[in-house]
């Protein structure tokens, strides 16, 4: 496992809105077919869904994703996506400027499921782990993706790297993990820049 340290708060932001500016026109992680497997889960383990959330979502392919496969199952359900880079706020919908190691006070407690397959991007993932999980209501998930990229070097764009077991300690040492769910890349949709093996863990809290 490795962080990548920066010199403070203002260089890891000024890092990743510049990985914003260079990759929100040409690159997308986001796997769409993926996504309509996760709704299905979410829906058939909490059929009363209405809210989630997406983490570090560049261009909002996520969170529009989630919207229309809940369609699907005649769900409609309020999903938005968060972008520490303040203009795709303006260009994409169902965005908000956000940086996810935060949480407001009316998400605490009150989301059905959050999503990211940009926890690689956190500078201290176990303060971005417990601010997601803080959020979750009695019924609720988090989705986090690994893949095997996010296993390479920390670096500044990406400054969390680590293994898939050290993913599995770092969220069990907490919290609970229902499943480790793996996708067909064969089956990947939508315009995604990695065609590899995903990886999704499905945690939830812990009971009291």
């Amino acid at each position: 496992m490795e962080i990548y340290k920066f010199k403070n708060y203002e260089e890891y932001k000024n890092i990743q809105i510049r990985g914003y500016n260079a990759k929100v026109n040409t690159h997308s992680w986001v796997d769409t077919n993926s996504i309509g497997g996760l709704v299905d889960y979410i829906f058939n383990y909490n059929p009363k869904v209405s809210f989630g959330l997406c983490h570090g979502t560049r261009k909002g392919m996520e969170q529009q994703a989630f919207i229309d496969y809940f369609k699907v199952v005649n769900k409609k359900v309020k999903v938005i996506g968060t972008e520490i880079a303040q203009d795709a706020s303006k260009k994409f919908s169902n965005t908000i400027e956000w940086d996810f190691h935060n949480v407001k006070e009316e998400w605490i407690n009150n989301v059905d499921f959050i999503y990211s397959n940009s926890f690689d991007h956190s500078y201290d993932p176990k303060k971005c782990l417990d601010a997601w999980m803080s959020c979750l209501n009695n019924n609720g998930l988090c989705i986090i993706e690994w893949t095997t990229d996010d296993e390479n070097s920390s670096r500044p764009m990406d400054p969390f790297a680590a293994s898939l077991e050290e993913y599995k300690e770092l969220i069990s040492s907490k919290y609970e993990i229902l499943d480790i769910l793996e996708n067909n890349p064969k089956e990947s949709k939508g315009n995604t820049t990695f065609t590899g093996l995903r990886y999704f863990f499905i945690i939830k809290n812990k009971e009291q």
